[in-house]
């Protein structure tokens, strides 16, 4: 049966359980000794969704709220990017302000961009990761590896990944809106600062 016109969100969302649990027609599978169980239909109508590896990132973070909001965003792809903004016909400059190199995108802002990379690769280096910087993805896997551990040095660095993805989002926004960028000393000075007070 369609959904009537005029239900509100959460009349709509009942209305398509109902239709969910009508397709099934297994009536028995939601009671227990003769007994209606909610927690039964609950599991029914769950939408369970996909696991990805990189929830931990975001729901066992030590970061700050903002740059947890932040770092979830990015995730998620929904930073509002220069290349996002243009596929919404916003008639805006496509060009990175950070490095003003290439078009900015997610991709490009962490960490193809010459500036968030030397940001990124000094924040590496003080927290003594010897490697070089890595494309976002992979930057996406190492963090939620790191993520999952319990060491503290693990912890220090999973912490200091969304940190630097938060202070290189505000770095791109005051170079648009206020034409002015720290230097990247003092990004990863605050930024190891930031780190330290939240493992304290």
């Amino acid at each position: 049966m369609p959904v009537p016109n005029g239900l509100t969100w959460s009349l709509r969302k009942i209305w398509h359980s109902r239709d969910m649990v009508m397709q099934d027609g297994n009536f028995d599978q939601f009671t227990y000794a003769g007994k209606f169980k909610i927690n039964k239909m609950y599991k029914c109508l769950l939408d369970t969704g996909g696991h990805v590896a990189w929830k931990r990132i975001i729901c066992n973070s030590h970061a700050t709220p903002k740059a947890a909001f932040i770092v979830c965003l990015a995730l998620h792809k929904r930073l509002p990017t220069k290349d996002r903004l243009r596929g919404w016909g916003i008639n805006i400059a496509g060009l990175c302000e950070l490095c003003q190199a290439a078009d900015e995108s997610l991709e490009h802002l962490f960490f193809y961009c010459s500036f968030s990379k030397e940001v990124w690769g000094g924040v590496l280096m003080h927290m003594e990761v010897n490697r070089s910087v890595m494309q976002w993805d992979l930057e996406v896997q190492w963090c939620s590896v790191k993520s999952r551990s319990t060491k503290p040095a693990d912890t220090r660095r999973s912490i200091a990944f969304a940190e630097t993805v938060y202070a290189l989002w505000l770095q791109r926004n005051a170079k648009i809106f206020k034409n002015k960028t720290d230097s990247v000393d003092c990004i990863i000075r605050r930024i190891l600062f930031i780190v330290a007070c939240r493992c304290e």
